[in-house]
Order: structure tokens, then C-alpha cells, then sequence
């Protein structure tokens, strides 16, 4: 019989009853006096000296009799001690060797002895056969483990954005703060996966060794919450954006706004602002700050040198103080009440109630309306009609009016222009090295590897060079025909325009050399002509 932890068994003598002692082998544990103390006690062993006893146990290196009592009992059959763990999903057995003339337990015991203690799931019949074919007294065997239950999980919602942006300003590496790049929101675009609900799983029921059912914790169910402007997928699993703008997560609920709201100032407190939607600024802009916005931007104070950049229109309540540095640009129209020092452009009109000193460039419309209704000094481009009060002063401030073809139209024509001149003299550089080359092997010279690939090179460009230079070629003619028959431009003086206007009309100029009153200005023919309004 193999063993490892020390054991004891009881030997019945006629003047007594002994214990013999079995040590530990093979590192197992040794005898356990309380454990013994116990065991006698349940054999009905009373009088019996426990110290002496410990002594002798504790000295015993080898197979040993230990005499306990001269009272004897009867013989005793091997016996178990049945511990069930806390959790009650272990029972774990600890058996007793019977004495020298007792009977061993069978495996029809083990299991009388389990239904005893009311253990009836999980008891591993391989563990009960195996003990009987191998005892191993005084040592703990687990003898039926229950079912263990299987948590379930939480829903969990997994945000795709930054839940919590920084407002700190940027510390650049000399030490100093860039007050422009702070982190005040967090751009989306349509279609954007804002989050995503991964459901929650239930968990499967355990059985503890006692055949008791062993419930799972109840788990959280979750759901998403959204505000407007978000799209939820039809598994209520995932929400997306239903515009470009910003995303925020406010407590639990994801909102998305294609507005951005500047409560003051756009300043230092809130550093330069790019956002996907439109920004409405309820102070003013100040001097070397920039609002980029895919839709519209309004400002309802003063915009100073600053920079705006539109997706859809720019309106300004009150006007722009520009610095000579001020910057707006708007894919469709600019309105405002004033314009100093600044440089616009916008797709559609620039509509505005007085400009001074400013650059305007407009695929359509300039028309300055206010009650003043002047515009002087600065260049003024529109696509059809540039419309004021006043054009020019008595200082003859020298003013500049373009009209009858968008800038964008004269803008591409002059880079045509050069780029055309620079491929021409690519291509005739090119020409003359495959031409030399031509011509060294027809003077039945043997060019050399490093010719071979400038012969190559050329070549190649050669073809490259002349594709491009007929398409832009051809672009060219068109915009040249078109600026040249564009007329339909006009300019409206709806009260004075003064000496030191230039006007232009296509490619017509003409410079206004006295002061002049309700009139308007139009192409015809090679020249331009003033006529009533």
C-alpha cells in the first residue's frame, strides 16, 4: 500500500490497545495530535495520556507501537471524516484505517457514507474505486466537486470618440503656451460610429455537491442613450452620426450638434476653433484667432485680425476691423455690416454696408448697401455686378474694380499661362537631347550606358511633358474664349464714383478721371462704356 502522509492504526491486544504509527514518507505531513486525539475519542477511547503520547509520535522516525489504553474496545472498521468547503461545491474525504482486525470500507460504504451527509452531485465514482484499490489513509481526498456557475457579463458600451477632452493649452517645446490649439471638442462626420453596445451575457446556473442549484449574479443590462442628430442600427447595438458636428457624453447620453455655440469671446479661452458644422460666436473673434467650420460661421460681435474660414456662408452682425490681416473666406455668401483693412472672398455675394481699404474677391456679387454704401481703397473682384453708393473719395484713393469673369476663372488662366511657358521650354530641352543622341548614332557612334538613360529619361518626359501640355493647352483656349466674350459683368454707381477708380471689365480697363453719378459701367465692344442707370 502506497502512502504519504503518516497515519496511525490500532492494534487490540489482550493486555491493551496500541497504536501503530506509520511515519510520513516521501515529504507527506506528519501525524496531527489534535487529529488522533479525536479519532481515539470517537473509538470510544477515553483514559489515555495525550502529552506522553504527542512525545512519542513526535519522536518516531520509524514504524512504531504506541501503547494508549488498557481498556479495550472492540475491533474498529475503517471510518471517514466528511468536510464540505464554505461554497459547499467541495466534499473532500479524509479516511481512517480500521484496526488490525477491522474491516476496510467498500465502495457501497463510501457511498452510504456520502448519502449520509446528503452529498449526492458531483461525487467522481473513479475517485471511490481507485480508493478502494489504493487507500491512502489521514490525507484530504476530494471526492465530489459540484458544478461550478458560470457568471454572466455586464452589457458594456464602447465609446468611439474621446469621452473627456482636455481644455489645456498646448506647451510648445521652448516652454511657452500655445493658447490657439486647445482641445474643446470632438469632431464627427456623417455616418461616424459614435458607439457601440456590446449586449449582456447571461450566466449559466451551478450545482453545489448537496444538489442545490448555485445562481449566477444578475447582470446589468444596458442601452444606448442619444440625443438628437444620431442614428441608431435597427439591433439597437450601434448609433451613428446623422451629421457633421461635434460629439459630447453627457452623464450617460451621447449628443451630437452640428452647432458650436461660442458662449463669448473666441480668444484665449478658447483657442482656435475647427469643427465639422456651424459655429455661432456670441462675442466677438479677436485679433489672430481662426474659426474653420464645414457649415456656417456667425459672429454677433466684431471680427478683428482674425481668420474665418466657411464651408456654407459667414455672417457677421456687426463688421469685421481687420488689421490688414484679417482673413474670410466662404464657399457661398458673406454678409456683414462692415468691412476695414480685411481680405474676403466668397463663392457666392459679399454683401456688406460700407468697405474700406479691403481686398473682395466674389464668384458673384459685391454689393455694398448700407446707408453710406461706400467702398474705398482695395481690390474688388466679382463674377457679375460689384454695386455701391459710393465708389472712391475725394482723395482719389485708388481703387480697383474687376468684374465679367470669376477670379477663380482669371486665376487658373494666369497659372495656365505659366505653366504652359514653363512645359514648352521643358519639352524643348527634352527635344534637343533625343535629337543629339539621334544624331551621334546616326554617325554610327555607340552611346554609353549613362546615355543610353538620359536618351531614356527624355523620352519618357518627352511624352509625359507634351500629354500635359496639350490639356492645358486646351483649358487655356477655353478660359481665353470665355473671358474674352464675357461682357455681361456690370458695375452700379448708385450715387458717386470719384477720379482714381480703375475699372475692369474681362479684359477691358478703364480709369475713371472725373466724378461721375448714377451711372453703371459695361463692356461693349473693345471698350468700356458709362451709361445711366
Amino acid at each position: 500500500m502506497k502512502y504519504t502522509n503518516a497515519f496511525f492504526r490500532l492494534d487490540i491486544r489482550e493486555n491493551g490497545v496500541y497504536a501503530h504509527i506509520y511515519p510520513a514518507k516521501d515529504g507527506g505531513k506528519g501525524i496531527v495530535i489534535q487529529e488522533f486525539a479525536e479519532y481515539l475519542e470517537k473509538c470510544g477511547i477515553h483514559d489515555y495520556n495525550l502529552p506522553q503520547l504527542n512525545k512519542e509520535i513526535e519522536m518516531a522516525t520509524q514504524e512504531v507501537d504506541l501503547f494508549v489504553t488498557s481498556h479495550l474496545i472492540s475491533e474498529v472498521n475503517e471510518m471517514a471524516k466528511i468536510r464540505v468547503t464554505d461554497d459547499k461545491m467541495l466534499a473532500i474525504m479524509r479516511f481512517y484505517p480500521p484496526s488490525m482486525n477491522g474491516k476496510y470500507m467498500t465502495e457501497k460504504d463510501i457511498y452510504n457514507e456520502l448519502e449520509r451527509m446528503n452529498i449526492k452531485h458531483g461525487v467522481s465514482a473513479k475517485v471511490i474505486k481507485a480508493y478502494t484499490m489504493g487507500q491512502q489513509f489521514c490525507r484530504d481526498i476530494p471526492i465530489a466537486k459540484g458544478t461550478q456557475v458560470v457568471q454572466g457579463i455586464d452589457a458594456n458600451i464602447l465609446y468611439k470618440f474621446e469621452t473627456s477632452p482636455t481644455s489645456k493649452p498646448k506647451l510648445l517645446e521652448d516652454g511657452s503656451v500655445d493658447f490657439h490649439e486647445l482641445n474643446l471638442f470632438t469632431s464627427v462626420k456623417t455616418g461616424d460610429l459614435l458607439a457601440e453596445l456590446i449586449p449582456e451575457k447571461q450566466g449559466t446556473a451551478g450545482i453545489d455537491v448537496f444538489g442545490n442549484p448555485v445562481l449566477p449574479a444578475k447582470v446589468k443590462s444596458g442601452v444606448l442613450k442619444h440625443g438628437r442628430n444620431i442614428r441608431m442600427s435597427e439591433d439597437k447595438t450601434k448609433i451613428y452620426s446623422e451629421v457633421d458636428g461635434d460629439v459630447k457624453l453627457e452623464g450617460d447620453t451621447v449628443f451630437v450638434s452640428n452647432t458650436y455655440n461660442v458662449p463669448a469671446d473666441v480668444d484665449t479661452s478658447t483657442g482656435d476653433i475647427h469643427y465639422n458644422g456651424n459655429v455661432f460666436v456670441t462675442g466677438n473673434v479677436r485679433s489672430g484667432f481662426t474659426i474653420k467650420a464645414t457649415g456656417d460661421i456667425e459672429v454677433n460681435g466684431v471680427v478683428e485680425g482674425a481668420t474665418l474660414i466657411s464651408g456654407g456662408n459667414i455672417v457677421l452682425k456687426r463688421g469685421v476691423q481687420g488689421m490688414s490681416k484679417g482673413y474670410l473666406e466662404a464657399k457661398y455668401d458673406i454678409v456683414t455690416k462692415f468691412i476695414e483693412s480685411a481680405t474676403m472672398k466668397a463663392g457666392g455675394t459679399i454683401n456688406t454696408g460700407s468697405s474700406l481699404h479691403s481686398d473682395l474677391n466674389a464668384g458673384d456679387k459685391v454689393i455694398v448697401s448700407g446707408k453710406k454704401g461706400f467702398l474705398i481703397g482695395g481690390t474688388i473682384s466679382a463674377g457679375k455686378r460689384i454695386e455701391a453708393s459710393v465708389f472712391g473719395n475725394k482723395m482719389n484713393t485708388a481703387t480697383t474694380l474687376k468684374v465679367g469673369v470669376e477670379p477663380e476663372v482669371m486665376e487658373r488662366y494666369k497659372e495656365l499661362t505659366t505653366l504652359i511657358k514653363e512645359h514648352q521650354d521643358e519639352l524643348l530641352q527634352h527635344k534637343q537631347v533625343l535629337e543629339t543622341m539621334k544624331k551621334k548614332m546616326a554617325e554610327g557612334f555607340k552611346l554609353l550606358p549613362n546615355q543610353m538613360v538620359m536618351a531614356k529619361q527624355s523620352g519618357d518626359a518627352f511624352k509625359t511633358i507634351g500629354e500635359l501640355l496639350e490639356k492645358e493647352s486646351a483649358e487655356y483656349m477655353v478660359l481665353k474664349k470665355e473671358i474674352e466674350e464675357n461682357t455681361g459683368g456690370k458695375i452700379v454707381v448708385n450715387h458717386t464714383v470719384f477720379p482714381g477708380v480703375c475699372i475692369c471689365i474681362s479684359n477691358r480697363i478703364y480709369h475713371v478721371k472725373d466724378i461721375r453719378s448714377r451711372c453703371q459701367f459695361r463692356a461693349e465692344g473693345a471698350d468700356v462704356v458709362s451709361m445711366p442707370i
